[in-house]
């Protein structure tokens, strides 16, 4: 669990407690079987990328009631020494099913289940949705960047900005599984083995008497890996002055790395940068943009015929700028030996549990949802640990490649088809 000292069981809504004692209270003690699924796609989104189970599992490890817990339960007169004791001595006892790290899904289909003693599932039910919620918000936007991107490199630089370190780790390993070059958050570079990336501020340029000093001062210090922030005075002249430092340098057998744009009209820079940095004789510089970027502005510099060779996204990557969240819920589908479901209008749910099939090679064209029924082609198979990085990696890259292009676009995408099948009760307005 990232940045939690010790027990994290109280990380819940109260009413999930009062539910818990109630079950307890009343005998309520057969399997309830939940099941996560998100509601609709943001504006924009034609699917979403699964994410968060590493931070699942080590919830579940650590899931037990502290003593100190215990207390402050007890202080809030709501719960009774009996529902204590059983909370005291509780140990989860649940298993579960979920679609694996790096796979596509689409709006109501279930993505993670939840079996056990009712009250046990009851519980987890707040910082599941916690933790997958913002998740797959990252992972998805982070595959729209690349997307975006079109085989250039993009780096995380939005720790700053985040709601919290919790949210800023979730968008950095959101954007390690989409194919990130790196990260500016050094905290999240060595836990998830994710390279460090960033070049200066203005501060460092303007606490030196000159902007040419500036950048000789870093270049000798950092030489091959240089990028030179040629904005803080005026953007034509920085990069005039970066080409002559790079060619100095190039003179004594030093290739800097490059420059980084950040504010003024980035498309008219890039243009200008690569057609001087060809005079100069330093056509090996690369020019790196960052400032309020998101998909839509990558998208609209490359269509535009922009120079740049990589993007740094920050403010409107880590926050999800145009989809701060979505409609992720647990609902339960099963008690004992009764299929349950929801009728409110706008909130239906299909009851029972669920098999999911994907048909489609080489790409995908449909998801089915059925009954469920044990199945290796199931895309809900049993969780018990995270898998390794390469391999989230290499399923995302593999099943973004067998998605239709039409609903990875990024402005108005097609809908993928999803058929619930074979229900005894199947809800129209799904």
């Amino acid at each position: 669990m990232w940045l939690i000292d010790g027990s994290p069981a109280l990380l819940t809504d109260l009413y999930e407690l009062t539910m818990a004692q109630a079950y307890y209270r009343k005998g309520l003690d057969r399997t309830g079987c939940f099941e996560v699924f998100v509601r609709s796609l943001p504006a924009h989104w034609g699917y979403f990328v699964m994410a968060g189970l590493h931070e699942v599992e080590g919830y579940l490890q650590r899931f037990r009631f502290s003593n100190d817990d215990l207390l402050y339960l007890r202080s809030t007169r709501l719960f009774g020494g009996d529902f204590l004791i059983h909370l005291a001595t509780m140990k989860l006892d649940v298993q579960i099913r979920a679609l694996p790290e790096g796979a596509v899904f689409f709006p109501n289909e279930p993505i993670l289940e939840v079996c056990g003693p009712i009250d046990q599932a009851q519980l987890l039910e707040t910082y599941i949705l916690n933790i997958l919620g913002f998740s797959i918000i990252e992972a998805t936007l982070a595959t729209r960047m690349t997307i975006a991107a079109r085989g250039r490199s993009v780096v995380d630089f939005g720790l700053r900005r985040c709601q919290g370190p919790i949210s800023a780790l979730r968008a950095a390993r959101g954007g390690q599984m989409a194919g990130f070059a790196g990260t500016s958050n050094v905290f999240a570079a060595k836990l998830l083995d994710l390279p460090p990336s960033g070049t200066m501020a203005h501060s460092f340029i303007e606490a030196h008497e000159s902007e040419e000093q500036a950048f000789r001062d870093y270049a000798r210090l950092y030489g091959d890996k240089t990028i030179l922030l040629v904005d803080t005075y005026d953007s034509i002249e920085g990069i005039r002055t970066a080409a002559q430092v790079a060619k100095d340098f190039a003179d004594r057998g030093i290739r800097l790395r490059g420059i980084r744009l950040d504010s003024g009209d980035i498309l008219e820079l890039s243009r200008f940068a690569r057609d001087h940095f060809k005079e100069a004789g330093v056509e090996f510089l690369s020019i790196f943009a960052s400032g309020d970027l998101d998909e839509f502005r990558i998208a609209e510099l490359l269509d535009a015929g922009a120079e740049i060779d990589g993007f740094g996204v920050g403010t409107r990557f880590t926050v999800s700028q145009h989809a701060p969240a979505i409609g992720i819920v647990y609902k339960i589908a099963r008690y004992g030996e009764r299929d349950l479901h929801k009728t409110s209008p706008g909130k239906e749910t299909v009851p029972g549990r669920k098999t999911i099939l994907r048909t489609g090679d080489p790409t995908y064209e449909k998801d089915t949802i059925i009954p469920f029924e044990p199945r290796p082609d199931d895309l809900l198979q049993p969780f018990g640990s995270a898998e390794p990085m390469p391999i989230i990696q290499d399923r995302l890259a593999t099943q973004l490649s067998a998605l239709p292009d039409s609903v990875k676009r990024i402005s108005t995408p097609a809908e993928y088809p999803i058929e619930f099948a074979d229900f005894p009760i199947l809800l129209e307005t799904l």
